[in-house]
């Protein structure tokens, strides 16, 4: 007969068990806090890097043309806002470029807090849309069962002022260069949205007034010689361009924040030429285009050389001539233009043209140069193979260009900026904030009014009429004039002949399936063997 004995365990052994189910429990617990506390900093930075994205909002624009940035102009006007606005996006979200349309209202949110957004979509939202459309007079259609939306797709508001944005005002696509397989997508937008800011924060839109009566450029479309497309443009920077014809007038209109003489054929009189004078020394601003005019085998005079020469600036009888080829575009066939501008200045006006250098083209031109270096500033100049002929009767006998001793030799300015004294003497003890405000007016001067051709002016690859309103702004004092503003976008098609369709259905429906299945196939047989 046998009997089982249970064995009692030592005391030893019952500590080391106990000790070893302590330290097993104390890792277990370690491991859990570990885990509580990991997931917790996980937690808390994940927190942090929100809470610092909100507060210190960034992007980064990777694309080549910088298609998700405000340009320096747009940044420009909304660091300047004071005003609220409220931006109303009136889209359906089925629409093309809906998407692309509110990014870029965010971002101007982003840029600026004075910004607050709606998205109203007519289709889901019918009955907020009709409210809206009546208050804020859309010109929609009430269908019934549904809204019909009007062709306004941003409402900009700030108090009692609106400024309404068409689609037709936002983006539209330039195919013309199909065949050259570079169609644009003509970005306005931007353009749209920060003039209608304009028009909503500023006061009274700055005023233009262009010189008429001496065969000068027209305002409006369909003359030979126009400035509608500047004008066009202008309106959308909020400027108000009017025609003011000197003969008889007593003084520039006091509203006047700039004059423009652009292309006169005949001479101004001495009497408009002193109205001209002392328009600037009271404080007006003042832009001169002159076109060399040829008649009789000389260039014809202006009538405000003398009133320009005493405002520190040369108007020359002299036709520039470019002969460096790197500065002609193909399609120039003769050294008096179309050019492009050499070299920039250091001035307020050409700084965003400097780094990298922008191209502006200019075509049959005058030199244009300081009297006193200290008093006046070159803004442009053509390169050191350029030369200004001033024999211009022995030229056209010749038949073609010749250098001589009497030319100017380049590099050639063909535009001067400068600042003018204000009449009347500076009280005792004027402090130089005071001496500042009451300086004169300001004044540019360019030896060619075809840079702003309606021709150029609509040339992506040139930037003339940047030039035009960075001169406007200086003139005005409108910095965010001067900023450049955003850049139209290459659309870049995808180009497959019918072997490229062929090798890539290959590649997507047989090489990628039969390559899945091989990866999986390669997993089984290694977890088999």
């Amino acid at each position: 007969m046998t009997s089982d004995k249970t064995r009692t365990p030592e005391p030893k052994e019952t500590a080391e068990k106990s000790a070893r189910d302590d330290a097993a429990s104390k890792r277990r617990f370690e491991g859990r806090t570990n885990v509580v506390v990991a997931s917790l900093l996980v937690l808390a930075i994940a927190l942090m890097g929100n809470y610092l994205s909100f507060r210190h909002y960034q992007r980064w624009d990777w694309t080549s043309e910088g298609v998700f940035t405000l340009s320096d102009r747009t940044r420009a006007v909304l660091r300047e806002l004071d005003h609220d606005v409220d931006a109303w996006l009136v889209l359906s979200s089925a629409e093309p470029n809906y998407q692309d349309l509110r990014e870029l209202l965010q971002r101007y949110r982003a840029e600026s807090q004075r910004i607050t957004l709606h998205f109203v979509d007519p289709d889901r939202e019918p009955g907020e849309y009709r409210v809206l459309a009546e208050r804020l007079r859309l010109g929609h259609a009430d269908l019934g069962g549904g809204v019909l939306g009007s062709d306004v797709a941003v409402v900009l508001e700030s108090g009692d002022r609106q400024w309404k944005i068409g689609r037709d005002d936002l983006v539209s696509v330039d195919f013309d260069a199909l065949e050259a397989g570079e169609a644009r997508v003509d970005v306005r937008s931007e353009q749209a949205l920060t003039g209608g800011l304009l028009e909503v924060t500023a006061g009274r839109p700055t005023k233009v007034c262009v010189t008429q009566g001496h065969g000068e450029w027209t305002l409006g479309r369909g003359a030979e010689r126009d400035l509608g497309a500047l004008q066009d443009q202008m309106r959308r920077d909020n400027l108000d361009i009017q025609p003011f014809e000197t003969r008889g007038a007593q003084r520039v209109p006091e509203d006047c924040d700039a004059l423009f003489v652009v292309g006169p054929t005949t001479a101004f009189t001495s009497a408009e030429a002193e109205l001209i004078r002392g328009y600037v020394q009271s404080g007006g601003n003042l832009f001169v285009a002159a076109d060399p005019e040829l008649r009789d085998e000389q260039i014809t005079a202006t009538g405000l050389e003398e009133v320009l020469r005493d405002f520190g600036i040369r108007i020359d009888r002299s036709l520039v001539l470019e002969l460096d080829p790197r500065f002609l575009p193909q399609s120039a066939t003769s050294p008096i233009g179309p050019y492009l501008v050499a070299s920039w200045g250091d001035h307020p006006i050409t700084r965003p043209f400097r780094d990298p250098p922008a191209g502006v083209l200019f075509q049959i031109a005058r030199s244009v140069r300081p009297v006193d270096p200290d008093r006046a500033t070159t803004l442009l100049s053509t390169s050191e193979s350029s030369f200004a002929e001033t024999e211009l009767a022995q030229m056209i006998q010749r038949g073609e260009p010749s250098r001589d001793d009497a030319d100017l030799a380049g590099p050639v300015s063909i535009a001067v900026a400068t600042r003018v004294e204000r009449l009347g003497e500076a009280p005792e003890g004027e402090t130089e904030d005071a001496a500042e405000d009451r300086e004169g007016g300001r004044v540019v001067v360019v030896g060619d009014a075809d840079f702003l051709d309606s021709q150029y002016l609509g040339l992506q690859e040139v930037m003339n009429y940047e030039l035009a309103s960075a001169i406007v702004g200086w003139l005005t004092e409108r910095e965010a004039l001067i900023e450049l503003p955003g850049r139209s976008v290459e659309a870049r098609p995808v180009r497959m002949s019918q072997e490229d369709v062929d090798g890539l259905g290959f590649r997507v429906v047989v090489l990628l399936p039969a390559a899945i299945f091989f990866l999986g196939f390669a997993v089984w047989w290694n977890r088999r063997s």
